[in-house]
């Protein structure tokens, strides 16, 4: 399957295009003139559950050095190659700014990261994107946009991004008990939304995979490579199951939400 991004919007009514994230690990990222890695994180807010960045792993021609890639930049996904294509050059590449990938990330360097590829600042709007709730590709940004980057870049320091595989293998404790650990994580071809957790059961919850919504996610304890949620054992015992071998299905997502008597992600999304 090759999913082309820019060509693609879904609306209210249609079915999330949704993979798992451990899919895309190791995936190869091809640019306009050759190879420039491999996927090895990916880094998401812990404010709206978007991935924004995908580290990759540089081969010899970059010195094996990490560097950030956006959504933006990712004009599709190659399943069949187990690849993803990007809008850049090596030499664009090359010249983004240093980001230490070991350390967390500021505002002030994404700040500096997106003015250097002219994309607009997904913080400070209403949608996952800033304004838009997909990311834009190569399209050019405007003057305001490029304003509010430039003003939070001066004035904002705080950091929300978050690691994947840094969360990967935390415990997750339900109202009553521990329920399991993280185990992988379910995220939408179409604006990179992380949909799901997934969630490996183990003592009082029977062994299998469940998936959490962020939405039902009280608090992620850092010190602790904890995360809360605020259901209950018994109410994740007899939720619908999660098997990895296939397809997420609205089907299923229906059946979760109306457990969870929860309104759906799709019902709340804002129209781009």
């Amino acid at each position: 399957m090759v999913y082309y991004r820019q060509e693609h919007r879904l609306n209210r009514k249609e079915a999330a295009m949704l993979r798992k994230l451990s899919t895309i690990n190791g995936y190869s990222i091809q640019a306009q003139d050759g190879e420039l890695g491999h996927v090895q994180d990916c880094y998401f807010d812990d404010e709206k559950w978007t991935i924004r960045y995908i580290v990759v792993k540089t081969g010899f021609w970059l010195f094996g050095r990490e560097v950030l890639i956006s959504p933006h930049s990712v004009e599709r996904i190659d399943f069949d190659a187990k690849c993803l294509c990007v809008a850049h050059t090596q030499e664009q590449v090359k010249g983004s700014p240093d980001i230490d990938t070991h350390r967390p990330i500021s505002r002030r360097k994404e700040s500096e990261f997106h003015i250097y590829y002219n994309f607009p600042a997904y913080w400070g709007g209403v949608g996952l994107w800033g304004q838009d709730m997909y990311p834009r590709g190569t399209e050019t940004i405007t003057d305001a946009q490029n304003d509010e980057t430039q003003k939070r870049k001066a004035d904002d320091e705080d950091v929300h991004l978050r690691s994947i595989a840094e969360i990967s293998g935390y415990r997750v404790r339900a109202v009553d008990n521990y329920a399991g650990s993280v185990t992988d994580f379910i995220f939408d071809e179409t604006d990179w939304a992380l949909r799901y957790v997934v969630l490996k059961g183990s003592g009082e919850l029977q062994s299998g995979r469940y998936l959490i919504s962020p939405k039902w996610i009280d608090q992620m304890i850092w010190s602790q490579a904890t995360v809360n949620v605020n259901v209950s054992l018994p109410s994740l015992q007899s939720a619908p199951t999660y098997d990895a071998s296939v397809p997420v299905t609205r089907e299923l997502e229906e059946a979760l939400f109306q457990h969870f008597t929860t309104h759906p992600y799709w019902e709340e999304v804002q129209e781009s």
